[in-house]
């Protein structure tokens, strides 16, 4: 992962000879539509800062030099051949412009959008336009350039003065055969963004992953062999000397995840991961995060490999899509590479269909990801803060509010509702189910209003709760219904978008290109064979009945060691997605100001008999929460269960040395 960032560093000063003296930090995503996003996120979210400190009003525009947006980007088409036909902005206030009326608008001065998006191959040093783009950016707007692969085959001739602000690369650097997506920005930009609460402010369901990084480092010497002979010394270094290798991941990756990496013991040179353990020298941890519930059996299982090279070639995706309808129901399904592309391609297709209506109601205490449109459906608010706009039209409802059904109803009678979106069990809220009573609202509004229901089954699908699907369990009939990357067991990142027949035929009626448009972009056949490889395996094994005897073991070991706790208010456990809710406001590590339920889990970390690895809820961190393989033992049940208990049992000065220790770690 460092190395790549250090590649991406070394290809800005390749391809902007202005820019060389800069190490532009990275963040790593799935596709290069995710850093598009996340690089317009960035530039909004410094223009907000910026015009927060002068007391005006920021322009979020942004505008992409071209004949059109990009791909799947802000744009939502629904023009067809019926009657309703029309299109609708996704992201208001991004618009493409051709570079003869983009020199016009640059020419007055008062036009100072939040970013300009351009490919490389628009960079031209005796260009018209970058003359403006320099004065562009003495104004303060920003410039993204779009990299990719055959834009470094060559140096940039030295006479180019234009100094991007961000750059974003796609999986052209991975030959298009793995995803791969990123940014990098200038530090006085990036900063700011990965500090303090803001550190995961673009994304957490991509965990830099291995299959995607190390190919484009294979990919490289063929791709662009200049500018690898350029890095190559560097890279070596970055694998003999752990010092640089530490220093640079913080200097270009995160230097707020290195204080958490090194506060919690994990910066030696011998870490290693391998089935349900992550082992750093003679320390071995329990896996109880476990990808954010999206990795099934554990850490690089050695079989992987040859189980995906053993599948025929030739009926792959035929034989995948009669199995996930045999288990959903839902015969149709366009891939993704995270949680929030698939999410977005179910937005995409319902405001598609159901044009012209056009709003979407969400559960309060729902998460669909932090991409620009995935945010749709996210709710809380800080994770929207100076980024609009955003898609307006949004109805959140809170599903354990005691008139939530009558809400739900009102909504449907006053607005133009499309969708309404939902998970059955809220994992980042708080590890708490949807009511059924709110479920058969959902279900008869469904039918009756023509209203299209999309279930996030991320975190409850794929055999996490018990069956494969929640859903399977409830009254709802569900037009989309959306698996995470559990689907290739974390091991490869893919995601599926299922939806139904009805959704197909309107599609096909519009005239629309979005599933086919999908599958070019993210049909990577290795996916499609992890995704029929974890079906298969699972076949062989009663794997709910496994989940539902492990849950019910969790449920009483847990309760056993927790009932008298006198800071547990409640256990909730679905299977293997466990949350555990702790009342934390009188104690003496939260009139100090820390973070109790943080100190708890370093304690869980440093438990001598069996130490491991629990989360928390993003929006209600006093939630523990706890989503283990789902090959978990039944001796690793009842160990787990009594470290957790023990931690909990830890009493407040020895917690403050727990994390007094692991400051002092931090700092090293």
């Amino acid at each position: 992962m460092v190395q790549t960032c250090t590649v991406l560093a070394a290809a800005v000063g390749w391809k902007f000879p202005a820019a060389a003296e800069q190490r532009y930090p990275s963040f790593l995503a799935n596709s290069g539509a995710e850093a598009l996003s996340g690089a317009v996120k960035l530039a909004r979210f410094h223009q907000h800062r910026v015009q927060q400190r002068h007391c005006g009003p920021p322009d979020s525009s942004v505008l992409f030099i071209g004949d059109e947006l990009p791909s799947d980007f802000a744009e939502l088409e629904t023009t067809g051949n019926g009657t309703d036909s029309g299109s609708t902005g996704l992201i208001p206030l991004a618009r493409c412009c051709c570079e003869r009326k983009a020199i016009q608008e640059l020419a007055y001065p008062g036009f100072v959008p939040a970013a300009i998006v351009m490919s490389a191959a628009e960079v031209c040093a005796d260009s018209p336009l970058m003359r403006h783009l320099q004065q562009y950016q003495l104004r303060g707007g920003l410039v993204i350039v779009r990299l990719r692969a055959e834009d470094l085959v060559v140096p940039a001739d030295d006479t180019l003065q234009l100094v991007p602000d961000i750059l974003v690369f796609d999986d052209t650097l991975t030959a298009r055969q793995v995803p791969f997506g990123a940014f990098t920005a200038r530090r006085t930009l990036y900063g700011p963004w990965m500090t303090g609460k803001l550190s995961t402010f673009h994304s957490t369901t991509f965990q830099p992953n291995t299959v995607s990084t190390r190919h484009l480092l294979r990919c490289l010497p063929n791709l662009a062999p200049g500018l690898y002979r350029r890095v190559q010394p560097e890279l070596d270094l970055l694998l003999r000397d752990h010092q640089v290798l530490r220093r640079t991941f913080g200097e270009l990756f995160s230097p707020s995840l290195l204080r958490v990496i090194c506060a919690a013991g994990f910066v030696e040179h011998d870490v290693t991961v391998h089935g349900h353990y992550v082992s750093t020298g003679s320390r071995r941890l329990f896996d109880g995060i476990g990808g954010v519930a999206c990795s099934l059996r554990g850490h690089n299982p050695e079989a992987w490999p040859d189980e995906l090279r053993g599948l025929a070639d030739g009926c792959i995706r035929s034989e995948l899509g009669l199995r996930l309808r045999a288990l959903t129901g839902l015969p149709r399904y366009v891939p993704a590479v995270s949680g929030a592309g698939a999410i977005e391609a179910a937005l995409r297709m319902a405001l598609t269909v159901q044009f012209p209506r056009t709003h979407v109601i969400i559960m309060r205490g729902g998460y669909a990801g932090k991409t620009l449109v995935a945010l749709t459906g996210t709710e809380r608010q800080k994770y929207r803060e100076r980024l609009g706009p955003l898609y307006p039209h949004r109805i959140c409802i809170d599903p354990f509010a005691v008139d939530a059904c009558e809400q739900l109803r009102q909504a449907v009678r006053d607005f133009p509702v499309a969708a309404i979106q939902l998970e059955l069990i809220q994992g980042v809220g708080g590890v708490r189910a949807v009511p059924a009573e709110v479920l058969e609202s959902v279900a008869t509004v469904s039918e009756t209003a023509g209203v299209c229901v999309i279930v996030d089954e991320i975190q409850t699908g794929m055999h996490r709760t018990g069956p494969f699907v929640r859903t399977c369990q409830t009254p709802l009939r569900p037009d989309f219904l959306v698996l995470g990357k559990g689907t290739s067991d974390m091991l490869f990142p893919f995601a599926l978008t299922m939806y139904s027949e009805r959704v197909h035929e309107r599609l096909q009626r519009l005239g629309s290109g979005l599933p086919d448009r999908m599958q070019e972009l993210y049909g990577y056949e290795t996916g499609y064979r992890g995704v029929l490889n974890t079906l298969r395996r699972w076949e062989q094994q009663p794997v709910q009945s496994q989940v539902e005897t492990a849950g019910a073991l969790y449920s009483r070991y847990l309760s056993q060691g927790l009932q008298m706790h006198p800071r547990v208010s409640e256990v909730r456990v679905f299977g293997l997605l466990i949350g555990i809710e702790l009342n934390l406001r009188h104690t003496l590590t939260a009139r100090l100001g820390l973070k109790p339920a943080q100190l708890y889990l370093l304690r869980m970390m440093q438990h001598r008999r069996f130490p491991l690895l629990m989360g928390y809820c993003q929006y209600e961190p006093q939630i523990l929460k706890f989503t283990p393989p789902l090959t978990v033992t039944e001796a690793e049940i009842k160990a787990s269960a009594e470290a957790i208990a023990d931690a909990l049992s830890t009493s407040q000065p020895r917690l403050l040395g727990c994390g007094l220790q692991s400051l002092l770690r931090s700092r090293r």
